[in-house]
């Protein structure tokens, strides 16, 4: 059985129709995720350099120490 491009229109129309309403239910299930994860990327692409500073005056830079990950 075949179905014509004119009769199948509907049976398309309907599909795209569930799936923007699938859509619409899943979105703000997965908002959290998707929230966390945004938050965990920026943490992650921030630079982690740290620097410990001692408080005797003397040869100070030489006492610096840099953390780099």
């Amino acid at each position: 059985m075949t179905i014509g491009a004119l009769a199948s229109l509907p049976i398309v129309g309907d599909l795209v129709k569930t799936a923007g309403e699938i859509t619409k239910a899943v979105a703000p299930l997965a908002q959290p995720f998707a929230d966390v994860l945004a938050k965990a990327l920026g943490n992650a692409l921030e630079p982690q350099n740290k620097s410990v500073e001692f408080s005797a005056t003397q040869e100070t830079e030489k006492r610096q120490i840099n953390f780099a990950s």
